[in-house]
């Protein structure tokens, strides 16, 4: 159940991302969905993150005890924490402003 919940939150933070990527903020009058649409999608990346953790958790405990791992769980987490990554990686969440720009 863990990795779905974390697989969720990280499709929706890739879907708020996406949508803050298309407004943009150079227009003033949509800056606000901008900025609302970019924080959001912060909150589901470190929901998706901390569901995401948790999980991976429980997964490594799990074969330690050498309980049986579903083969499926293993690969929507691991799908999930790639996801993650590659938002991490494409939405720093400092560093990407104006004043980085080389």
């Amino acid at each position: 159940m863990g990795p779905v919940v974390a697989l969720a939150f990280a499709a929706g933070a890739v879907a708020l991302f996406s949508v803050s990527d298309a407004i943009g903020p150079l227009d003033p009058d949509t800056e606000y969905l901008f900025v609302g649409t970019w924080l959001l999608g912060w909150v589901f990346l470190f929901w998706a993150s901390l569901v995401g953790g948790a999980s991976a958790v429980a997964l490594l405990r799990r074969a330690v005890t050498r309980q049986p791992v579903s083969p499926s769980g293993a690969a929507l987490l691991g799908a999930t924490l790639a996801l993650i990554a590659v938002l991490v990686w494409t939405h720093p969440l400092w560093g990407s402003g104006s004043g980085s720009a080389a």
